[in-house]
């Protein structure tokens, strides 16, 4: 009769402590990891950004029946290299640990002009542009992306056509860059673009047409919120 009391004490005391036992082997487990749990750590190009530049411009304008030249000539190419300063802000999602997708704009001042034989033609007074940017992160704080987008610019052939022979141009730009964080919200960016206005009917009398493009080296710094 003893022997059978202990046997069934000791079932009771199995039965009893078989959830205490439970979460112990529960607790010494590995945790299980899911998607509330898991963070992606590459986030660093998230978010807002604002900054000021300066460029390096490459310009280039085929004119047609400008009367730059003396009679017979009725077309020319006109050229020269000036610079630009201006401001630039975009945003960016990092979708991927290989890939960004953003939005960025900018807006110049220029300093540069259409050139001749030694003459001043013209110039490009302001530029503004919108293009989306596809990035890769090829370190931790570097990433290189290509650009596509639409730039606008003022166009003053004055000084050679007289008052009157301004214009606005607008036309597809394509892009390359690198830009780096120095600091957790400090960027620097080194960039280039080529853009292509288009070709342009010049105010004035008939037959006059415009077709300005110009190449971009950009440098600059901004703030990321």
């Amino acid at each position: 009769m003893g022997l059978k009391v202990k046997l069934a004490a000791a079932l009771i005391a199995m039965v009893a402590g078989a959830p205490i036992l439970g979460a112990q082997a529960q607790q010494m487990m590995a945790p299980v990891v899911n998607n509330s749990v898991y963070q992606p750590s590459y986030s660093a190009w998230d978010g807002f950004y604002i900054g000021a530049q300066g460029s390096l411009i490459g310009m280039k304008s085929h004119e047609v029946n400008t009367v730059i030249a003396a009679p017979p000539a009725t077309e020319q190419l006109l050229g020269d290299i000036g610079g630009s300063a201006g401001v630039f802000a975009g945003y960016r999602m990092q979708l991927t640990d290989w890939f960004v997708l953003g939005v960025d704009a900018e807006l110049n001042n220029v300093a540069t002009q259409f050139e001749y034989n030694g003459g001043n033609y013209g110039a490009l007074k302001w530029d503004t542009a919108v293009r989306a940017t596809l990035g890769y992160p090829v370190a931790n704080n570097v990433l290189a992306y290509g650009t596509v987008g639409y730039s606008w610019g003022r166009f003053d052939m004055s000084p050679q056509l007289g008052a009157g022979s301004e214009f606005t141009a607008g036309g597809f730009q394509l892009g390359l860059g690198v830009d780096m964080l120095v600091t957790q919200n400090v960027m620097a960016r080194l960039n280039a673009t080529w853009t292509h206005y288009g070709v342009n009917t010049v105010p004035g009398p008939a037959g006059r047409t415009s077709e300005p493009s110009n190449a971009v080296i950009r440098a600059g710094l901004a703030w990321k919120f």
